[in-house]
């Protein structure tokens, strides 16, 4: 698969961006002249537009490399949005999108941080570490950032992992009784095309988890509930057939790229 590169910083593009969803409405004038108008569902488009500045010479290279790659708007690539989530049902740990250790038991509906009702009590009846975990079809060598929201009236523990071809990093992070946002973030030596994202429970262990994110930048973002679509868009397209580089001066270059994509079904 072709995916849209990172910088060197890990960040998939630079702020402020655009980010647009459109939308298109069929209208039909009728002999008696009344106007019949439909939506249709199946041309909405979501559309970005990224603008770097100060890209050093190897951010250029790989940029141009790839436009040329795609031939411009003749190939489609793998885009992970910036601005989403790239986790599917992440306010729903029961959805099949996760899979979960046999003696985890989960009970929905709890207050969460944000003053709403979507957090899950999470308990592991075993005798050993239990995971909740979810893969994502993205490249294991990208920077990504895990978070979660997590708390426990115990003196319970939660770690944080992310996985990708054999190779898995993890946090231990110690729970009090208030929210706190926990965040693991890096990168890993992987070429593999699926990254796991998850959290283990010790044995017998009691918490409340909220707010689940996968996110392909170094730091976490607000969160954002997802349902079915998630922040993967696996047909995007360049908008333009030329890619223009302005060269302020050494290591320093800008340009503007316009992608769009389909919306997922």
């Amino acid at each position: 698969m072709l995916y849209f590169p990172q910088l060197e910083s890990g960040a998939m593009t630079q702020y402020p961006f655009v980010k647009q969803r459109i939308f298109r409405t069929v209208s039909n004038s009728l002999a008696d002249g009344r106007t019949v108008k439909l939506g249709d569902p199946g041309a909405t488009r979501i559309l970005w537009e990224f603008t770097f500045e100060g890209l050093v010479e190897q951010e250029r290279e790989t940029l141009e490399e790839f436009f040329q790659t795609v031939e411009g708007r003749l190939r489609d690539f793998v885009l992970l949005d910036p601005a989403d989530n790239l986790l599917a049902w992440s306010g729903d740990l029961e959805a099949a999108s996760w899979s979960r250790g046999p003696l985890i038991s989960l009970t929905g509906g709890l207050g969460d941080p944000e003053g709403g009702s979507g957090a899950f009590a999470a308990v592991n009846a075993g005798a050993a570490p239990q995971s909740i975990q979810q893969t994502v079809n993205a490249p294991g060598r990208y920077w990504y950032c895990f978070s979660v929201y997590a708390r426990s009236s115990t003196s319970a523990a939660v770690s944080l992992f992310r996985s990708s071809g054999g190779v898995t990093e993890e946090r231990v992070c110690a729970l009090s009784a208030e929210w706190t946002r926990f965040v693991l973030s890096g990168r890993a030596e992987s070429t593999a095309e699926s990254v796991v994202f998850g959290v283990t429970l010790p044995a017998g262990a009691a918490l409340e988890l909220y707010g689940m994110q996968a996110e392909a930048q170094p730091a976490p973002s607000v969160y954002r509930k997802t349902t079915s679509r998630t922040g993967l868009y696996a047909n995007a397209r360049f908008e333009e057939d030329a890619l223009s580089v302005r060269t302020d001066g050494p290591e320093t270059h800008a340009c503007r790229v316009r992608i769009g994509a389909p919306l997922p079904g």
